[in-house]
């Protein structure tokens, strides 16, 4: 059976993010975090969960890269702290990769909201059929092999699940499975969906342009 390393990058994050883990039937898998080294009570909240926690400065790309290397499985889950996989996610990755997919993602919903919160994921969903473009709120999985063959995760502060993908893309077939991935609206809420929704699409439009990334950082904290 293939091995799975599900790998989380957290910054300030508050320790309540573990019991998104905590329903996941785990089987095993190796779970790696990448701490930005500012949440030292959500670090060793995940350590009790049995994670071994990486705690570098830089970037996300550059932490989750370091995760990566670190990782002992044959299938990476990336995953955001604030997202809950199904609980048989993992058996649908390997399901997944023993069909032949070289990489994926998991469809989009949010925890709790109204009819806003079901329109955004929506169209994450038919972005992710169409183009095969999923973010990291989705939970992305890749064979480590596909991993490697398309040069690993950049040192970006924000879009490295983008530019992953974008890569991921070229190894080989990449599958969106159905079933969704709870995600937290929390910056919605915080900041606004219509003003949320401009600054996300103002850092990837950015991206695509080669904005640098600190430049890119800046837009998406506002």
């Amino acid at each position: 059976m293939l091995s799975i390393s599900i790998l989380v990058p957290i910054r300030s994050e508050h320790p309540n993010v573990v019991e998104n883990l905590r329903g996941l039937d785990r089987d095993g898998a190796d779970l790696v975090v990448a701490d930005a080294g500012d949440s030292p009570e959500t670090a060793a909240a995940y350590a009790s969960l049995g994670a071994r926690v990486l705690s570098e400065p830089g970037s996300r790309g550059a932490r989750l890269r370091q995760a990566a290397a670190s990782a002992r499985g044959d299938i990476f889950f990336f995953l955001h702290a604030d997202s809950r996989p199904p609980e048989n996610a993992l058996a649908l990755i390997r399901s997944a990769v023993a069909e032949g997919a070289a990489a994926g993602a998991f469809s989009l919903a949010f925890a709790g909201g109204g009819a806003a919160f079901a329109a955004i994921a929506a169209w994450a969903n038919a972005r992710s059929r169409w183009w095969r473009l999923p973010f990291g709120d989705q939970g992305i999985f890749c064979r480590r092999e596909a991993y490697e063959r398309a040069g690993g995760c950049a040192d970006l502060p924000v879009c490295d699940d983008m530019d992953l993908v974008r890569r991921l893309r070229r190894t080989g077939p990449f599958l969106i499975l159905p079933e969704r991935t709870l995600t937290s609206p929390r910056r919605y809420v915080e900041n606004g969906v219509l003003r949320q929704g401009a600054r996300n699409l103002a850092v990837q439009l950015g991206y695509l342009a080669g904005v640098p990334g600190k430049t890119l950082e800046r837009w998406y904290a506002g």
